[in-house]
């Protein structure tokens, strides 16, 4: 049910939240249909801020509701349980309940405020029917009468694929009507459908131009679906603003983006038992930098390595070993680790993050190299994050132990893996391994001579670009590196993985298959500190 919105660059509410960083406030506005949402840590403050927003309001008339996560879902029966002169009653002590800090831990008169629900919404639905009632008996049209409320509701359940309508009976108790025409009463739902009811009405209930601070709706709601109950719940009360406590950072990707306020806590002071200040960042710039970039910081990050590949693959468990300062985030491709670690430098708002990216060497160029570097991206000195499995030293390492292990000579066990990989170098792998470092090449080229705009204007039809094939080169030099038995340089230039050679190498050290293999690699990694330096040497520092 949307209200008539008022103008949505008028606060409809503004805090100055005490802040620990630093002397003053952080001010954090309330805009109508847009959000703030507030992430952070367990114990760093959300719930105490929640209290604190609601019972500081600057001098505002805004009504405030606030939905607290740790109350619990009450709901004995299927109808409301109380009267119009126990509701008058009670409205004191909520509101002097909800004033009491300890509110932030504990709820008073949970069942009453299920029934005050189920009260308020009985008597909105029953008043919208006897205003079509009116009508009818004067014979005149009714399209002018706003929609059932609960017709909302099932509304807001639908858009969390939640296929649930809702009506009154004749006794005055809700129903829940499921897509079959199967009936029942709203008491027999389950705790998250019952979590759901009556979030949703007490957010349709609350009055126009209001500001709804809602406490982990997670808490509550399946994760499956509180993102998009709470993102469609906030559409159809547009007039209203939102203060969202959250860990469920899938929500962040639910909201328009330039309508969310992201308000990172990180730690918060206290003083006889009142929350007196907040370590705040405040990220209002969230839609300028990717999300798993954003993700990764409002986890509570400060140290962000964006590297190639997904976490079920081999890059991920190596760079945590090599960087175990770092929190590593998988991005994907080249172009995603280059936007995230370039968004991240570029956005003001998360100054206090440290960001940094590692890319594959894939036959770069010196010039691409440096210019990377410029960005703090580090560009890996092998082909492939893969092949620091299989560099001399680590191989080296592997075969020392396995020897001692196993009761054989450690410089026959070496000659004989190194031996072996190269012998899976036959001229047709040579030929294939030259060719996928000569398109890399080529692909660079192509790139780096790709005209300008002015180009396509002043040059006609004809875009010609002439450029000399790697090819040759690069299967002269690989040719010879086989040749010579230069096992470090094959590894460290050239794509192994489409050779034989990783599985000669697990093969001549014992291992039955390279999962063996480069799972022993990773522990002894974790094992040998020599080894470990020996790695992050050849890798050489992140950029600054």
């Amino acid at each position: 049910m949307t209200e008539t919105p008022r103008d949505a660059t008028e606060s409809i509410l503004q805090w100055s939240v005490p802040n620990l960083l630093g002397d003053g406030s952080v001010e954090l506005p309330a805009y109508p249909g847009r959000a703030v949402v507030v992430v952070g840590p367990n114990g760093s403050g959300k719930s105490a801020l929640s209290h604190w927003l609601s019972i500081n309001r600057g001098g505002s008339q805004a009504p405030v509701t606030r939905v607290l996560a740790h109350r619990r879902v009450w709901m004995q029966s299927a109808g409301t349980e109380m009267t119009a002169s126990q509701r008058a009653q009670m409205l004191p002590a909520f509101a002097s309940w909800d004033s009491d800090p300890r509110s932030r831990v504990q709820v008073n008169g949970d069942s009453e405020r299920s029934s005050k629900i189920l009260y308020d919404l009985l008597g909105r639905v029953n008043g919208r029917n006897a205003r079509i009632a009116e009508l009818v008996d004067a014979g005149q049209e009714t399209s002018s009468v706003e929609e059932s409320m609960l017709t909302t509701v099932a509304r807001v359940f639908a858009s969390a694929n939640l296929d649930i309508g809702f009506r009154v009976t004749h006794l005055g108790e809700f129903e829940a009507v499921r897509e079959t025409g199967v009936a029942y009463p709203i008491s027999e739902m389950s705790d998250g459908e019952k979590g759901a009811f009556l979030l949703a009405a007490e957010v349709l209930l609350s009055p126009p131009d209001s500001v709804q601070i809602v406490d982990e709706p997670e808490r509550h709601l399946h994760r499956a679906i509180s993102s998009d109950f709470v993102a469609s719940l906030m559409r159809e009360r547009d007039d209203c603003a939102f203060v969202l406590l959250t860990h469920d950072l899938d929500l962040i990707g639910k909201l328009e983006p330039s309508g969310t306020t992201v308000c990172f806590v990180s730690a918060v002071s206290w003083h006889d038992g009142r929350a007196t200040g907040w370590t705040l960042e405040i990220d209002s710039e969230a839609s300028e930098i990717p999300d798993s970039v954003r993700q990764a910081i409002l986890g509570g990050r400060s140290q962000l390595l964006f590297v190639e590949g997904e976490a079920s693959s081999l890059d991920f468990p190596m760079y945590r070993l090599i960087f175990p300062d770092w929190t590593v985030v998988p991005c994907g491709g080249s172009e995603e680790v280059k936007r995230a670690t370039t968004g991240l430098n570029e956005v003001d708002a998360y100054h206090w993050v440290d960001g940094r990216g590692i890319l594959d060497g894939d036959a770069r160029s010196p010039e691409e190299i440096s210019a990377l570097a410029a960005k703090k991206i580090l560009v890996l000195p092998v082909d492939e994050v893969e092949n620091l499995y299989y560099l001399s030293c680590v191989v080296d390492a592997v075969a020392e132990r396995q020897a001692a292990t196993l009761g054989e000579d450690a410089a026959a066990l070496k000659a004989t893996v190194s031996d072996k990989a190269i012998e899976t170098l036959k001229a047709s792998t040579v030929q294939h391994l030259a060719s996928v470092n000569a398109v890399k090449i080529l692909r660079s080229q192509v790139l780096a001579s790709m005209p300008t705009g002015e180009d396509m204007i002043s040059g006609g039809v004809d875009l010609p670009i002439s450029l000399a094939s790697p090819y040759p080169t690069e299967h002269q030099k690989l040719a010879g590196l086989v040749a010579s038995k230069d096992y470090e340089a094959i590894v460290r230039g050239y794509s192994v993985r489409d050779s034989g050679l990783r599985t000669a190498v697990a093969h001549a050290l014992g291992f039955k298959n390279l999962d063996l293999y480069e799972k022993a690699v990773r522990v002894l990694l974790s094992d040998d500190d020599n080894l470990l330096v020996k790695v992050r040497k050849i890798l050489g520092d992140l950029p600054t």
